[in-house]
């Protein structure tokens, strides 16, 4: 499953990042542009623009109509209305610019700068993003990733 979030929702795009989702982020394109390149990339389409959806359904394009300001119940919808079923956590997806991750090793980071000394001495594991270089970890803000992921199944369960 690819999505193509359109730009009221550039930070859901980020969080099926996380969850591994190719997710495609459009900023500065007109209703049109986006109705094209979902169509061309076979993206389902994720927007909170009413009459965009109307144009997807006549045009064959899977959409799906944000309805909530919560994150929580925005990647709950988006579960339910897709049956996406992601493994968490998933490592493959950089959450900036959609790009694939790759293991970083931690000998590696430390000459580069990217990554401060304290957190290179607290964590094992790192991931490099392959496309824009960005480099990731489980920080302290895990615990809130987790925290807001584990409510969205539950909401997407029922």
């Amino acid at each position: 499953m690819k999505l193509l979030f359109d730009e009221m929702l550039k930070n859901l795009a980020s969080w099926f990042r996380i969850l591994g989702i190719d997710s495609a982020f459009s900023s500065g394109k007109s209703d049109s542009q986006l109705l094209h390149l979902a169509m061309k990339e076979g993206r389902t389409l994720v927007t909170r623009d009413f009459p965009l959806t109307i144009r997807c359904e006549k045009h064959g394009v899977r959409f799906v109509f944000i309805k909530s300001d919560l994150i929580e119940e925005q990647i709950a919808q988006v579960l339910r209305e897709t049956g996406i079923k992601p493994v968490f956590p998933n490592f493959t997806r950089c959450a900036s610019c959609n790009g694939e991750l790759a293991d970083a090793p931690k000998e590696g980071l430390a000459a580069g700068g990217k990554v401060p000394q304290n957190t290179l001495e607290h964590h094992e594991r790192f991931w490099r993003c392959k496309t824009c270089g960005k480099i990731f970890w489980e920080g302290g803000h895990w615990k809130n990733i987790t925290r807001i992921y584990e409510k969205a199944l539950e909401l997407a369960a029922g």
